[in-house]
């Protein structure tokens, strides 16, 4: 792979990764691989979903490219779904390609309805791949996890409030109802936007369609990428009937080359519907509730694991700090022998699980007995 530019961060450990099947990779050797981070969280159906492939072919084989100035009737169906899962009265969607995209227009959007540019998110919230989040004079970051008081944070001036809910850069953890509460009935009576960056937290993934709906909460913009195009680039920006009536549309423009595309539109419509029809939320959930039993009485067993958290199929593992090694480190190095692939966070003690909606029993006793067989023989080594 001598011409591929890789700047990561991380090392490529399989190079001829050649087909997938639900969560299961493999290689031009034959050797297959678990795949218990969906790709990079994106594929909540499974890797090559006929009934997707399906779909995506047939559109593909009509028109895969329109413009500007012109829709397809897909798109339109795509956001019926959209606005149906959302529960956002009189809404409105339009599809991009990638999540980042889809956060960074949610903030355009907020400047420009209020007129505003300073924003409000968690001191542990991963944003973007780009936009205007280095400017730090334009952003009030809450630090939570150290209970950080409310009364600094200027209300009047915020445009909006973006809320990851669950993600937290990987680290997946939740705030506490009362205080998401608490920042959004404040937002809301200054005249500002919530925000809800569900590009990680959505399309089932927290045991329901999105991470907010474990809150009391209504946003007024939702941002959604991965899962909902299930491995194909497409995200989408969902507004409220409220939040898109203040939208001055001969002030507010915004162009992208494949902006509300019928490929992607297709891939999104299909994707909510084989969930839906698949019931795979309640599944989901139901074996994220098992995954995390059995990751608990690893826990207890073997005392090197400190906390495990989750929601549905967003899953993290804490491992115990060492000065003179790294656990999490020498873990992962056990599973990738046993051809096990998952999300060992940079410089940390922390792994994240999210498989596919789609994994099957069989996979998840895989995993287990691989993880368990892995601690196991690290315990002696510590």
């Amino acid at each position: 792979m001598k011409n591929i530019l890789h700047c990561i961060g991380y090392s490529v450990l399989f190079e001829d990764i050649v087909r997938g099947d639900n969560c299961i990779l493999y290689d031009s050797k034959g050797n297959d691989y678990l795949d218990m981070e969906s790709g990079v969280w994106c594929n909540s159906i499974g890797h090559n979903n006929q009934p997707l492939v399906n779909a995506l072919g047939k559109q593909a084989s009509e028109i895969m490219h329109t413009g500007y100035c012109y829709l397809n009737p897909i798109v339109e169906k795509a956001a019926e779904k959209i606005i149906d899962i959302t529960g956002q009265e009189n809404g409105k969607a339009l599809f991009l390609s990638s999540g980042s995209e889809a956060v960074n227009l949610s903030i355009r959007i907020s400047k420009h309805i209020t007129g505003r540019k300073l924003m409000l998110t968690m001191s542990d919230s991963f944003l973007s791949s780009y936009g205007d989040f280095d400017n730090k004079d334009n952003w009030v970051f809450h630090d939570w996890l150290n209970n950080e008081s409310l009364s600094k944070i200027p209300f009047a001036d915020i445009s909006a409030f973006i809320f990851e809910p669950g993600s937290s850069s990987g680290f997946v953890r939740f705030p506490p109802s009362e205080l998401i509460a608490e920042i959004v009935d404040k937002i809301h009576a200054h005249g500002g936007l919530v925000i809800c960056n569900e590009v990680t937290t959505g399309i089932g993934r927290t045991g329901c369609w999105f991470g907010y709906n474990h809150y009391n909460i209504a946003p007024d913009i939702i941002a959604m990428g991965k899962g909902l195009g299930n491995g194909y680039p497409v995200s989408c920006v969902a507004c409220s009937g409220k939040t898109a009536e203040r939208i001055n549309y001969n002030l507010f423009h915004y162009f992208q080359s494949h902006q509300n595309d019928p490929l992607g539109a297709c891939v999104a419509n299909e994707v909510i519907g084989i969930i839906e029809r698949e019931k795979l939320i309640f599944s989901g959930n139901e074996k994220g509730k098992r995954i995390i039993s059995e990751l608990n009485r690893i826990k207890d067993e073997y005392g090197i694991m400190k906390e495990i958290r989750g929601r549905g199929l967003m899953v993290a593992i804490d491992f115990v700090h060492r000065k003179d090694l790294s656990i999490a480190q020498l873990v992962n190095e056990k599973l990738i022998e046993q051809r096990i692939i998952l999300v060992h966070r940079p410089n940390s003690e922390t792994f994240r699980i999210d498989p596919s909606l789609t994994i099957r029993d069989e996979d998840i006793n895989r995993f287990i007995a691989a993880f368990e067989n892995a601690v196991a023989e690290i315990r002696k080594q510590c």
